[in-house]
């Protein structure tokens, strides 16, 4: 039987559409969101790749070779051994082909490493693609999930990202953050960062800071 390693961190690390989905749960699942985090599995054996990595793999490469990219990652797709994963990533990748954001001419470009903190609490950007769109910036989160992503856990993201890349010196607008909800393909654009949601993150980089100790393996 192999071994299953545990790395522990030491302070609470989170993407800003994690904080955001944590801000929509409650108890449990709160705790178990960040149990996931604290304790990430490692299997040194086997290489983790994200659910939906490789389907964000393809539309990247898509727009950056057209349509040709799409026959290597739905080869890609093939060779996965689950046949949920493929129908899934199968899925979000033709969910998105089929979408008027296949068609705005958007550019890819390196994602860079942005992060900011709240009290102890560490946020990190992480979008799933940062592209041109003609001369702009845009830094773009896609709902992979075969659900409508909810709203309010949406613009949280967008307003979070927002915050963070302030934080890190840049001047962004709001319109420059996008979340890309694949399975209804509605746009949401940022807003103006509400006085309110910045008393929700202190809120909860509190609760997340009392919670963090008490985490067991």
């Amino acid at each position: 039987m192999s071994a299953i390693l545990k790395s522990v961190e030491s302070f609470p690390r989170l993407s800003v559409r994690s904080l955001a989905s944590f801000t929509r749960l409650r108890g449990v699942e709160q705790q178990k969101l960040l149990h996931g985090q604290k304790f990430p599995r490692q299997a040194p054996q086997v290489f983790m790749q994200p659910y939906y990595g490789p389907p964000l793999k393809g539309i990247k490469s898509f727009l950056e070779t057209g349509a040709a990219a799409l026959v290597d990652a739905r080869a890609e797709f093939q060779r996965m051994k689950q046949a949920s994963r493929r129908l899934h990533c199968n899925r979000v990748l033709e969910s998105f082909v089929r979408s008027d954001h296949a068609h705005r001419g958007l550019v890819p470009v390196s994602i860079p490493r942005y992060y900011a903190s709240m009290r102890s609490l560490e946020l990190r950007l992480s979008p799933d693609l940062v592209a041109m769109d003609g001369d702009t910036r845009k830094f773009i989160y896609f709902n992979c999930k075969e659900v409508e992503a909810d709203s309010a856990a949406v613009r949280l993201t967008l307003e979070f990202a927002h915050w963070l890349l302030s934080e890190n010196g840049l001047k962004i607008e709001p319109e420059q953050i996008e979340y890309i909800d694949l399975f209804t393909n509605v746009l949401h654009t940022g807003r103006k960062v509400r006085k309110g949601t910045m008393r929700e993150l202190e809120e909860h980089a509190k609760l997340i800071e009392l919670i963090w100790p008490g985490l067991e393996p």
